[in-house]
């Protein structure tokens, strides 16, 4: 993969899977902030979220959805376009997905390339 320059936000509970899809966006030349919850974020990474290239939300977070979190961040100002990731796929939440104003919608699992094409044209929007 090319270098790609990218501040990815990336907001996975998983932790084996939120390591492995940082260890791919760094190995593509992004450079990756990862949280492990939308509180954790809220917290922590506000002005990291509000900067970065593109947003990289699990829908299906304790606590808070990522679509929750997207939509509370969008509310305090203009947001990077967002990839929404889940495993737990069901038209009424690829439709919350898509109102809230996902710039792409993946179902896990998915392969690297994927991801990365998606933020690439996300951030080429």
């Amino acid at each position: 993969m090319s270098d790609h320059n990218l501040d990815i936000v990336l907001v996975e509970n998983d932790a084996s899977l939120r390591h492995a899809m940082q260890r791919m966006l760094q190995a593509a030349g992004c450079n990756v902030t990862t949280f492990c919850s939308a509180k954790t974020l809220m917290e922590q990474g506000i002005d990291q979220a509000r900067q970065c290239d593109c947003l990289v939300l699990d829908i299906c977070l304790p606590g808070i959805s990522g679509i929750d979190l997207f939509c509370t961040l969008r509310k305090g100002g203009p947001l990077p376009p967002c990839i929404f990731i889940t495993g737990h796929d069901s038209l009424g939440q690829r439709d919350s997905a898509i109102r809230s104003g996902a710039s792409d919608y993946l179902l896990k699992p998915f392969t690297g390339t994927s991801l990365l094409d998606a933020i690439v044209r996300a951030a080429a929007a």
